[in-house]
């Protein structure tokens, strides 16, 4: 498995991504980032099942899962209504890797994307695109978050059991 964590976006050929991308341009303007209020779900209808709505907590920084769409469950376990460091499902390190690119989008009031190189149960090579898009309901702290996730129409069960460790591939 190969990841590669802050990629840039040119490196992004997930539609499903580059989509979802589009619509946070529009949403924010000329402000640094959107808010929760500017999104309509039935805008992004297509792109639901794959997307991840936290809230950001600061004091400690903890993420707080709040949505988490059905093809991101079936991928990564249902992780709607608890925190990241809770989820033990995921293995430390893929929590920590998730943590720091949350920090990240925090800090710098971006998003920031991630492609997972995987290999198949059937020897194939399986490119998966990942992102974080900070939002923020006062214009200058990042409180929620959305993130997309592309799995390119492959199946939880499709993936080989060496790359599952990093947390996917796994039914719920």
């Amino acid at each position: 498995m190969i990841v590669e964590l802050d990629i840039a976006f040119d490196k992004v050929t997930s539609p499903l991504v580059r989509a979802f991308h589009q619509i946070w341009d529009a949403k924010r303007g000329t402000r640094a980032m959107p808010s929760w209020q500017d999104f309509d779900p039935a805008e992004m209808r297509g792109i639901l099942p794959n997307m991840i709505v936290t809230s950001i907590e600061h004091e400690p920084f903890r993420i707080y899962y709040r949505l988490v769409g059905t093809q991101v469950a079936s991928f990564r376990h249902e992780l709607t209504g608890r925190y990241l460091d809770q989820v033990s499902e995921l293995p430390a390190d893929v929590r920590e890797d998730l943590a720091k690119e949350y920090q990240l989008v925090c800090r710098e009031k971006r998003p920031t994307f991630s492609k997972d190189v995987l290999t198949s149960k059937f020897n194939h090579t399986v490119t998966f695109f990942g992102s974080i898009f900070p939002l923020s309901s006062d214009g200058e702290t990042v409180d929620r978050c959305i993130a997309v996730e592309d799995y390119e129409g492959s199946r939880p069960d499709d993936i080989a059991d060496a790359d599952a460790g990093r947390g996917y591939g796994r039914e719920t």
